[in-house]
């Protein structure tokens, strides 16, 4: 999808958990001060995991629709409120329901989902609520909460507002990932957090650009491509050789990308957008 390079995007959460043997996305709120994501309902913590997974990925049509799914599940959490209201027409009276909803349902909650929870209450702007202006003081503040939180840890390091900051603390956590690699207050306790080591290696792509290293940004979306096989990391690799006016090349890897997923709205605004400048 369409993703200027100097714009915080991407959302999608899992840092506080683990997967049980039926390959569920779960929750253990014992383990620390997590967010708290799921509930007890199995079916919404199964949609919860898709949902995350397309949002970490940046395919915020499909996890739209699977975090709606969530709360039919289960109306009790918060969590999907607060993406939600960030997909909802600004102003609108959705958006105020999910703003409304996400704030009655943290109520019970542990001090970092209520300080998660705030992040509606920044001014409105691109990436919002989650990498809106603002948002680093509180994912800070949600880190220093619980360091082991993996969906902590990445908006910490995304909403960083140093560009080189926000390479290096990326990285970080990419190792703690991979290689299983770092401070041991960071490290997580359990789960397997494997699918988010794709759309970190996506943003890092985006950050490389962002600082004029080209061929290193490159060489991400062409890991990404290998790593994850869906729509977006096609959308990725056209925006790289559309930014470098390579349209020939920009319009190969968009049409594949719609191939993957016909509808998908930045792919095809893209093309549209490069048949007009031709």
């Amino acid at each position: 999808m369409k993703k200027t390079i100097l714009i915080l995007s991407i959302l999608f959460l899992s840092c506080d958990s683990k997967t049980n043997q039926n390959n569920l996305w779960t929750f253990n709120a014992t383990d620390g001060s997590y967010i708290q994501w799921n509930g007890e309902n199995t079916n919404a913590n199964e949609m919860l995991h898709h949902a995350m997974k397309h949002m970490y990925n940046v395919e915020y049509e499909k996890s739209m629709t699977f975090f709606e799914k969530v709360l039919e599940y289960d109306a009790s959490l918060f969590g999907p409120h607060v993406v939600l209201a960030g997909f909802s027409v600004n102003g609108s009276d959705k958006q105020k329901m999910h703003i409304q909803k996400a704030k009655e349902l943290v109520a019970d909650n542990n001090e970092t989902s209520k300080i998660f929870v705030s992040l509606l209450d920044l001014p409105k702007g691109n990436n919002w609520p989650l990498s809106s202006k603002g948002s680093f003081e509180l994912w800070s503040k949600m880190r220093e909460l619980e360091p082991k939180g993996k969906l902590i840890h990445y908006y910490y390091a995304f909403s960083n507002p140093d560009p080189n900051e926000r390479i290096k603390e990326m990285e970080i956590l990419l190792s703690e990932l991979r290689e299983l690699e770092g401070d041991p207050n960071s490290l997580s306790n359990n789960g397997d957090h494997s699918y988010m080591i794709a759309p970190i290696i996506n943003s890092l792509g985006y950050f490389y650009y962002g600082i004029g290293e080209k061929e290193k940004a490159k060489k991400h979306f062409e890991e990404y491509m290998d790593l994850y096989k869906s729509y977006n990391s096609y959308d990725s690799m056209g925006e790289f050789y559309f930014n470098e006016g390579d349209m020939d090349n920009a319009s190969i890897y968009y049409k594949k990308a719609i191939e993957m997923y016909p509808t998908a709205r930045s792919a095809n605004s893209m093309l549209n957008r490069i048949e007009e400048l031709n």
